[in-house]
């Protein structure tokens, strides 16, 4: 149950015992399955916000008055200014490390501290002494250098520096693949903190950022580094993908009842969306017939094995799910987590028959809305009537604005579909009760 419900409940046990609703030892039963639940104190989350943005200003404010009139000092000293804010930062983490182990608000500050002191000097030293490096590399070594705080102080930022870190760089080195798919082994080096700052407690915002940034990088790496092993692989792969992403968010993240806290449910549920309204259309399956990176010859083609290799481990990773919850018999997570599936079916036609691929996801995503907005009207469900209904809308309009039917009739339907969300919501509203 959610850490906030729980809370609730223990609230409300003193009235419903005073009213007999509950006995004194029902409540003792509930309070000892459900165990002790710490009050979320939110001046913590500020200090702990408001300590990291300290470390920031302070960490850039140092590198702008380094940078006035830099190039006037002698190299000794520019070695010494370049290195003094390092050996400061190293002994205020040092510190919070012996006498304030307990401060994830000092941890989270001195870490972010000492993780720019680390990009600052590197880059200070490197001008100082004329060290050749290009961005790439300056990057790397910088996000490898400051990655083991993320452990040694179990601090959340120096962790999500490193993860947009490795993901600019894997930005500069896309065109070389393999040298691009080390992204993913950068990428497994903070999992760990992930799981743990997951166990520890899944519903602080340590834990929620972390989960957006990991989600995010996993999305826009995948579209660096994967896709060139065949024209138009990109439609198998981002399906699984958002499938993955959908999926294991409903699983792992079942406890959570508040929405900003599901970074996976809600990217896999939209991306699931995008991919197969894009599906419904031409220009998608026009790709498969593009010349792709992998055609050139002078490519290896031993540089497409581990493309090929986390491409198929996505899409065995989407369809066991899919099999999981279809053994379970829910069906409407079932037919979404079928995305993978329908895409490698339109993916095998496309290359013969467009129409018939586009045809495909026309009716899954008719299907998908209709399930779903029935699903809604038996649970009295708004949010899940308005989901429906909106994706049913947007199949019905993006196939009138392809026809060539007239702006006076595309208009009125237009009213209809507008007419039939205000009518359903008032409907539900007043099934359940609600103020119309």
């Amino acid at each position: 149950m959610n850490k906030k419900a729980v809370q609730w409940l223990y609230e409300e046990l003193p009235q419903l015992i005073e009213r007999g609703v509950l006995s004194q030892e029902v409540a003792d039963k509930l309070h000892g399955h459900y165990g002790d639940v710490k009050a979320v104190d939110r001046k913590w989350t500020v200090i702990i916000l408001c300590s990291v943005l300290g470390a920031l200003l302070i960490g850039l404010g140092i590198i702008l008055v380094f940078a006035h009139n830099w190039e006037e000092l002698s190299r000794p000293v520019r070695a010494v200014l370049s290195l003094l804010p390092l050996v400061i930062a190293q002994a205020l983490a040092w510190w919070v490390i012996v006498k304030r182990p307990t401060s994830y608000a000092l941890k989270e500050g001195s870490a972010t501290f000492l993780s720019l002191m680390v990009g600052s000097s590197l880059a200070l030293i490197s001008q100082t002494y004329n060290i050749p490096s290009d961005t790439p590399d300056f990057m790397l070594t910088w996000m490898l250098l400051i990655v083991p705080l993320t452990y040694l102080m179990q601090a959340t930022i120096p962790a999500v520096m490193f993860v947009f870190g490795i993901l600019m760089w894997a930005m500069y080195v896309s065109g070389e693949p393999l040298k691009s798919f080390l992204f993913w082994p950068f990428l497994a080096v903070v999992i760990p903190h992930f799981i743990w700052s997951l166990r520890e407690e899944i519903y602080t915002i340590r834990a929620t950022i972390l989960a957006y940034v990991m989600a995010i990088a996993v999305s826009v790496g995948a579209g660096l580094t994967l896709g060139k092993t065949w024209p138009g692989s990109w439609i198998i792969i981002d399906s699984s993908l958002m499938t993955i992403f959908y999926l294991l968010g409903v699983w792992e993240f079942k406890g959570i009842t508040t929405n900003w806290q599901k970074p996976f449910q809600r990217l896999g549920a939209v991306g699931i969306f995008i991919m197969m309204f894009l599906l419904t259309f031409r220009l998608p399956w026009e790709s498969i017939t593009e010349r792709h990176y992998y055609s050139i010859p002078q490519t290896s083609s031993s540089a497409a094995f581990p493309d090929l290799l986390l491409t198929f481990s996505l899409i065995g990773g989407a369809l066991l799910l899919c099999f999981r919850y279809a053994l379970r018999q829910d069906w409407m997570r079932a037919l979404l987590g079928a995305l993978p599936l329908f895409a490698m079916i339109g993916y095998v036609l496309g290359g013969t028959s467009i129409a018939f691929s586009m045809l495909i996801f026309n009716i899954l995503l008719l299907t998908v809305s209709v399930f779903r907005l029935v699903s809604g009207i038996r649970t009295n469900n708004l949010s899940v009537i308005n989901t429906g209904m909106f994706m049913l809308s947007a199949l019905i309009l993006a196939r009138f604005f392809d026809s060539e039917i007239g702006f006076v009739l595309k208009g009125l339907v237009f009213i209809f579909i507008g007419g039939c969300f205000f009518m359903t919501n008032v409907m539900i509203l007043r099934r359940k009760g609600g103020a119309v």
